[in-house]
C-alpha cells in the first residue's frame, strides 16, 4: 500500500510516528498496520480491523517484542490510500457506482477484497482497473487514535 494524497487538503504529507511493534509480527514496507487491541503494540491489519493507524516505512520481524522494536508508520487518517485489488473473487473492477458509499473490507494487509462489504472499511476515492488497484479513505469508525 502506499499513501496518493492528503484528503483534507493539498501538499499536506501524512505525519509519521514511531509505533513499538508486538510480538511474532512480520511486517514489510507498505504494510497497513493495526494497534493491537491487548498490549497497545503495531501489528498487521486484517479483515474488518477497527484499530488501523498507518502504513509501515520500514520493515521489521519481531518474536518477542523489545524497547528497540520500533517503526515508523505514516499515519492514514485524512490519507488517500493505494492498495491492490484482488483478483480472486467474482467482483475484480470497481465502477462509478462503488465509490463514496459502499465500504469495502480487506483481504489482507495489502489488498482489497472488492466482493467484501461486510465489516467494510475503505471507501473508494477512484480505481485503475487496468493496473488493479483502487484508491481508497477509510472509515473513521476504523481508525485508531494515535498521533
Amino acid at each position: 500500500m502506499e499513501l496518493v494524497r492528503s484528503g483534507r487538503g493539498a501538499n499536506q504529507d501524512a505525519p509519521v510516528y514511531w509505533l513499538a511493534i508486538d510480538d511474532s509480527q512480520t511486517i514489510a514496507v507498505g504494510d497497513l498496520i493495526q494497534i493491537d487491541a491487548t498490549s497497545k503494540k503495531g501489528e498487521v491489519a486484517i479483515a474488518a480491523s477497527t484499530t488501523i493507524a498507518g502504513i509501515a516505512q520500514q520493515a521489521i520481524i519481531t518474536t518477542t517484542a523489545t524497547a528497540a522494536d520500533v517503526i515508523p508508520i505514516s499515519l492514514v487518517r485524512g490519507q488517500v490510500i493505494r492498495a491492490a485489488v484482488s483478483q480472486a473473487g467474482t467482483k475484480k473492477t470497481f465502477a462509478t457506482t462503488d465509490k463514496y458509499l459502499t465500504s469495502y473490507d480487506l483481504l489482507n494487509k495489502t489488498t482489497i477484497a472488492p466482493d467484501d462489504t461486510t465489516g467494510g472499511m475503505c471507501n473508494v476515492q477512484d480505481y485503475d482497473n487496468t493496473a488493479h488497484t483502487v484508491d481508497f479513505i477509510i472509515a473513521d469508525a476504523n481508525l485508531a487514535n494515535i498521533g
